[in-house]
Order: C-alpha cells, then sequence, then structure tokens
C-alpha cells in the first residue's frame, strides 16, 4: 500500500517520537545555596568526566540528560557536593544537607550510606556486617561497589572475601580497584614491617626538603598523624594527640603531623588556630597514600625507635594507650 506524503510524515514523526521516548533519561533537581550565577558541576567520578555545568538561580538548579547506564557522580564544585549514583528518573541533589533522594538506586544507597556512617566508631563489626549484606544483595551493581568500598575502610580481610564473589563490572570500578591497591600497599606497610622512606620537596616550614627519615627510625617512638586543614575529623583528632605529646614527648618519644591534599596556606593558617608544637610536614600531596595505602584521614601510624611499624589506624583515646604501652616495654 502506497502511503500519502501526509500519512508518510505522521508516521515519521511517530517513529521519532518513540526513540525519543526510549531514551533513558534523567533529571537532577538541585538545592544550592549560594550567590546566583555560580557555577555547578556534574561529574563522572569513575571515568573523571564532566557531565555538564550550569548556574545557581533562586538558590535551585537543574540538570538533564540521557545515561545509558547507572554512573556515580557528584554535583557542586570543590568540596561543596553532593555524591549520587545517576540513573534514568528524577532526583533531588540538595547540596546544603548533602543528602539526595529519587530514584531506586539512590534511595538504597543513601540509605545504607546513613546507617554505615551512622554508627560510633567503636562499632566497626556492625559497619562491617551492615555493608557484607548490602554487597551480597548487590553483586552486579554500583551500589554493591560502594558499599564494598566503603568496607575497606573497615574490615580488609571480609572486603577481600567479598571481592572474590562479586560480578567482574563490580570488581572493575574504580574506586574498588583503588581500594583493592590500597590493601595491598597497606599489607605492604603492615604492622612488623620496616618503614618505607619518601621525600617531600620542600616539605619543612621553611620550604626545605624534608625526609620521613628525618624522624623515624633515628632512635625516637614516632607518632606520624597524616591530617588536612579541611578535614573535620583530623581536627577531632588533635585533642587526643597533643595529650600524648604533652604527656610523653622527650628522648623517647616524639609526634610528627604531615598535611596531605592539601594548599600550604590553609595547612599554615589551621597550625595557628589548632596550636599543634611538635613537627609539622607540610606539602605532601598523596606520597604518603601512594607509599602507605592510606586510604582516608586521619590516619595515624606508630613507628618503633629503630623505624619497625608497630601500629596503624590509631584513634582517639588508643593514641595515648599505644604509645604508654610501647614506652613501658
Amino acid at each position: 500500500m502506497k502511503l500519502s506524503l501526509k500519512q508518510a510524515a505522521l508516521m515519521t514523526a511517530m517513529f521519532l517520537g518513540c526513540l525519543s521516548c526510549s531514551k533513558p533519561t534523567y533529571t537532577i533537581d538541585g538545592i544550592f545555596t549560594t550567590a546566583d550565577g555560580t557555577e555547578v558541576y556534574l561529574i563522572d567520578i569513575d571515568a573523571r568526566d564532566t557531565l555538564g555545568t550550569t548556574t545557581v538561580k533562586d538558590g535551585r538548579f537543574s540538570f538533564s540528560g540521557t545515561v545509558k547506564e547507572p554512573v556515580y557522580v557528584y554535583v557542586g564544585r570543590e568540596k561543596t557536593r553532593v555524591h549520587l549514583i545517576l540513573e534514568p528518573g528524577t532526583v533531588t541533589a540538595d547540596i546544603d544537607e548533602r543528602v539526595c533522594s529519587g530514584t531506586p538506586m539512590v534511595d538504597d544507597y543513601m540509605a545504607f550510606h546513613k546507617r554505615f556512617y551512622g554508627y560510633r566508631r567503636d562499632q566497626r563489626e556492625e559497619k562491617a556486617a551492615l555493608a557484607d549484606s548490602v554487597v551480597m544483595a548487590n553483586r552486579d551493581n554500583l551500589v554493591g561497589a560502594l558499599a564494598l568500598e566503603d568496607l575497606s575502610y573497615v574490615d580488609t580481610a571480609r572486603f577481600m572475601a567479598l571481592h572474590a564473589q562479586v560480578s567482574d563490572k563490580v570488581r572493575d570500578f574504580s574506586l574498588v580497584k583503588k581500594a583493592c591497591d590500597a590493601i595491598e600497599l597497606q599489607q605492604r606497610t603492615a604492622p612488623g614491617r620496616m618503614f618505607t622512606d619518601y621525600t617531600v620537596t620542600g616539605g619543612n616550614p621553611d620550604g626545605t626538603d624534608v625526609k620521613l627519615s628525618d624522624y623515624v627510625g633515628r632512635g625516637k617512638f614516632i607518632l606520624l598523624d597524616h591530617w588536612a586543614s579541611w578535614c573535620g575529623p583530623c581536627k577531632a583528632e588533635m585533642p587526643y594527640i597533643k595529650k600524648t605529646w604533652e604527656t610523653f614527648a622527650g628522648d623517647r618519644f616524639d609526634v610528627v603531623s604531615i598535611a596531605v591534599s592539601d594548599k600550604r596556606d590553609d595547612t599554615v593558617a589551621a597550625l595557628q588556630q589548632l596550636d599543634m608544637p611538635w613537627h609539622q610536614i607540610l606539602d605532601a600531596q598523596k606520597i604518603p597514600a601512594e607509599i602507605y595505602g592510606i586510604s582516608a584521614i586521619p590516619h595515624v601510624i606508630l613507628f618503633a625507635p629503630d623505624g619497625t611499624i608497630l601500629k596503624r589506624g590509631l584513634r582517639g583515646d588508643d593514641i595515648y594507650a599505644a604509645v604508654e604501652e610501647a614506652l613501658s616495654r
């Protein structure tokens, strides 16, 4: 049957309309209390790619587009941002409150994240068990990949056991790969191993170069505190470190704080504000993380006088207790 021009045009329009309807589209409705005209970015974390840029007006912004499969992204700028899983549907992203909701994977991961980081520091087993259950229920998607990455900070043995049970897609996710690499480095620099030296160019406060071996392996117990001026939990550890330094510093023990992933001026300003009178190394950036597999800060390491690593990941009152025990030997 021969179609008229009008019929053919109508069928073409319907076909194109169906194609448009079948595209997996997303919308992000954003809230951000900031000046009008402030730029907001949509960043693919895995690919390190900018998916879009928009501006804020009257405290609101929006993104829309198509996505073939779920992608882990953040929306915001610099360190003021919220992370989410981008998938077809409409998401509300509140940068002010660092929360988002609206699509199944977004809601599932936000619910996990809230519970996981709602546990106290001493509830490691509860955190690990929660992550375990979420990973096993999501062995082939981004919710499982992100829960597995979070688990790596809490229980490396359980992380490695689950790593063998998830899909290749999850194992190939960049943050999971990074966690595996960090665990491998941690095993090389685990308690009982000799320290690995490195140099920070211009790392001394006076701008001269500094080596870790300028402090470690020189006959004293050394507490090495990895921190940054922008890191709230790092600042929360300072009273514990200061108490330890004031009690034990002397011929057998000393403290060194090393600023990582930070701007030098911001570090110096924070040092004055926080009153940290012990030794300081500045501008270390990613050097310690790449050598010691440090995936999050604060991260405190205690070294023996000969440079042997005694303990890693000390927090709170455990810092004082570890140093007291070491000095009592």
